[in-house]
């Protein structure tokens, strides 16, 4: 075995980790540790790794050389310091975290360590949003007008260190910002309609203004009932893209090429939800899986993975600023 990983966090998430690293031929689990002993303990049994007493004691392991950290949202910095001040590779869950200060603190000591720091967004490594990107950068939009985000689900948990934009939304944040790039400015509204005792928003708007002219919306919730498929749009004056989940429902270009025929067939078929749209814990692993295989090859290659902790803190600036802007009654300015 080449590549030994350890989670620190053995909540839903870290099972998602747990099955992706199962199926690496190059890799395997290692070991957990969670500040809950017993959780600790179940998870060591069911993956057949070592339940550790403490983060400091897994990351000293000599077997070990990537850390997962599978913490709760605004408790990623902590870990991520012990595993990286270690030496070790690490790959955080969404968000990086909570603040841009813990994010910059995450960034900084990995460069100081010269360790590979991947923040996980596993939608980019979805085939047909892959293929979106390459349509992108090819410019078969022509001009981008408009990058839309809709996530609309249900959900009974209580979020930690930010609510349906930070915690459920942030994957399609990510994506309208991989698409669209750099947003300029930000206005939103943020509310609690369909919880009681939460601390975070279950229903927010907002309205983006990209550099490149275009404009956009993400609007996100996680108290609508029944809940539904996520859905993306990417409009431009030669082309747009509608995506449902991981479904095509429009795929349209001024020009034609052979290829957008099959992937309209290969990606129209009957929708399926890799995500939570009644339960954000019911989620596949194949994104994270082919995430963990780009962390291997940098790791290996010595380049950036296409993920690294610099391009996972925009999307937290970005939720942030949409924070901000709705707190504040006022327009932000990134």
């Amino acid at each position: 075995m080449k590549h030994g990983f350890g989670i620190i966090g053995a909540g839903a998430i870290a099972e998602v980790h747990a099955r992706a690293i199962d199926t690496i031929m190059n890799a395997g689990l290692i070991g957990v540790f969670d500040h809950n002993p017993d959780k600790t303990a179940s998870f060591s049994s069911k993956y057949n790794c070592r339940a550790f007493s403490s983060a400091g004691e897994l990351c000293n392991d000599s077997n070990i050389n990537i850390v997962c950290i599978c913490t709760p949202s605004g408790l990623h910095l902590e870990p991520a310091l012990t595993a990286i001040n270690a030496g070790k590779n690490c790959v955080i869950e969404k968000p990086l975290e909570v603040t841009l200060e813990r994010c910059d603190r995450i960034i900084n000591a990995g460069i100081q360590h010269n360790v590979v720091v991947s923040g996980i967004f596993p939608m980019r490594f979805s085939r047909v949003y892959s293929e979106l990107k390459k349509a992108v950068d090819e410019g078969r939009f022509g001009k981008l007008v408009m990058g839309d985000a809709y996530v609309k689900w249900r959900s009974n948990l209580q979020a930690s260190g930010g609510g349906a934009v930070m915690n459920q939304a942030i994957h399609s944040v990510d994506l309208l910002r991989w698409y669209m790039g750099k947003v300029e400015a930000v206005c939103a509204f943020t509310g609690l309609a369909g919880h009681e005792d939460l601390e975070v928003e279950d229903v927010a708007a907002a309205t983006l203004k990209f550099a490149n002219g275009a404009i956009g919306v993400i609007e996100a919730s996680t108290a609508v009932n029944p809940g539904f498929f996520r859905r993306l749009e990417i409009l431009g004056t030669k082309g747009s893209v509608i995506i449902e989940e991981e479904k095509i429902l429009a795929w349209n270009f001024d020009e034609e090429v052979e290829s957008d025929q099959k992937l309209r067939e290969r990606f129209s078929g009957i929708n399926n939800s890799g995500g939570g749209v009644s339960d954000p814990k019911a989620i596949n692993d194949i994104g994270h899986l082919r995430q963990l295989l780009d962390i291997i090859k940098s790791i290996e290659n010595g380049n950036p993975p296409a993920i690294d902790a610099v391009e996972a803190r925009s999307a937290v600036e970005l939720v942030l600023a949409v924070y901000t802007s709705a707190r504040n009654k006022r327009i932000v300015y990134l």
